[in-house]
């Protein structure tokens, strides 16, 4: 008879990777397939996605404690994703397979980032200001939320406050100087 995990148990096995992606970057996951020929959708995790696939034609993809180096085929815009055809994923069932995938690039094959450019991950650890230059926090995390991504920001008190990453609030973000610049309104704070 197998032993109930616990909820707590449950979440830190989650926690836990099968993986160490210290020295690679997350660019996409794969959210669902399109047609008949193995063709995935994958959602951009970079504002520059095709940059990317462009200068790397290979990708890992990890799904559970899976890893496999893929080729890109083709890859074209669709709606607000992409549709990725990979070398070898030629039918609907091979393609449903790597539903849930998370598409990641060597540090070192990262395309230079033009000015204002940056990973979501360069954001954790910044210092969050207002624009009188009070300092708000720190970013903890970047989530993904269908209409925007949200900085979780904790305050040098401990709070936890939400800013959805969006030009009406975040104004500037400056990785020479380690901050972001936000505009909060009334009650967010609290």
């Amino acid at each position: 008879m197998r032993r109930k995990r616990s909820v707590k148990e449950i979440l830190e096995r989650r926690k836990r990777r099968a993986f160490d992606h210290t020295n690679e970057v997350l660019i996409g996951k794969v959210v669902g397939v399109h047609g008949i020929k193995g063709e995935v959708k994958v959602k951009s995790e970079s504002d520059i996605f095709e940059r990317q696939i462009e200068a790397t034609p290979e990708v890992s993809l990890y799904r559970g404690t899976k890893r496999e180096r893929l080729e890109i085929e083709e890859i074209k815009p669709y709606k607000d994703i992409y549709l990725v055809k990979f070398k070898g994923i030629e039918d609907r069932n091979a393609a449903e397979e790597r539903i849930g995938g998370e598409l990641f690039v060597g540090k070192e094959e990262q395309v230079p980032l033009e000015e204002g450019e940056f990973y979501y991950h360069q954001l954790i650890g910044l210092k969050v200001v207002d624009e009188s230059g009070r300092e708000v926090g720190t970013v903890k995390s970047v989530f993904e939320q269908p209409a925007s991504h949200i900085l979780e920001v904790e305050t040098p008190e401990g709070k936890t406050i939400l800013i959805p990453f969006i030009d009406q609030f975040v104004k500037e973000v400056d990785l020479k100087k380690g901050e972001v610049v936000v505009s909060l309104i009334e009650g967010m704070e609290e």
